[in-house]
């Protein structure tokens, strides 16, 4: 058994999960939680107590996956600096993933999936997924962009799309408006990355 410790401090939700680098697809523990603006208050902590809960010291950790964003600049930040200082601190190798791709992962759907991210300042952080038999295949790259611009590029894709990501709480009406009975929206609960989303995307990132 090789452990690997993943984690996700981009978004309001923190994540946090560890997988077997000889298993891919399992998962040894996983937790995720609110924690708005505190995240570098309760990272390591909660990393240390998940650790715990399956009798694991962090000397035997065999990588650490770290959310790259986009999403919160400090959260991003902290997540990035934690995740180098921990690695470095191990000697052990360091991979990023894309948070919306955790979050493409999290809807667990079929079909083409469009995750927005908040990027404040009325903006959003779009992508674009097809999802397969529990893969999610990433269609576009990170940018920023107004909902509206995003709603129309999305609504002349002329399909169905499954809407999911921290974005739709505040833009949920320009899709709603912009797509109408073509969207359909993910449940609140799985529009941020959770721990099973993470070791997919870190799995998905090192070809696994």
């Amino acid at each position: 058994m090789r452990p690997f410790l993943a984690f996700d401090t981009s978004t309001d939700h923190i994540a946090l999960a560890i997988g077997d680098l000889d298993a891919p697809g399992s998962r040894l523990a996983i937790a995720d939680f609110r924690a708005p603006r505190a995240a570098n208050t309760v990272v390591l902590l909660a990393v240390e107590r998940l650790l715990e809960s399956i009798g694991l010291a962090p000397a035997a950790l065999a990588a650490v996956a770290v959310g790259r964003g986009p999403g919160s600049f400090t959260g991003v930040r902290i997540g990035a600096a934690t995740a180098k200082g921990l690695a470095h601190g191990l000697g052990v190798p360091l991979v990023g993933f894309g948070t919306l791709d955790a979050v493409a992962h999290a809807a667990k759907a079929e079909g083409l999936i469009g995750v927005l991210g908040d990027a404040m300042r009325g903006e959003v952080y779009p992508a674009l997924f097809r999802a397969h038999a529990g893969s999610a295949v990433r269609l576009t790259t990170d940018r920023v962009a107004r909902p509206a611009e995003i709603a129309e590029e999305w609504a002349a894709l002329d399909e169905r799309i499954l809407l999911t990501g921290n974005g739709l709480a505040k833009h949920e009406a320009a899709f709603a408006g912009g797509l109408g009975e073509r969207a359909t929206l993910a449940a609140e609960g799985v529009r941020t990355p959770d721990g099973e989303s993470l070791l997919a995307a870190a799995w998905a990132e090192m070809g696994e």
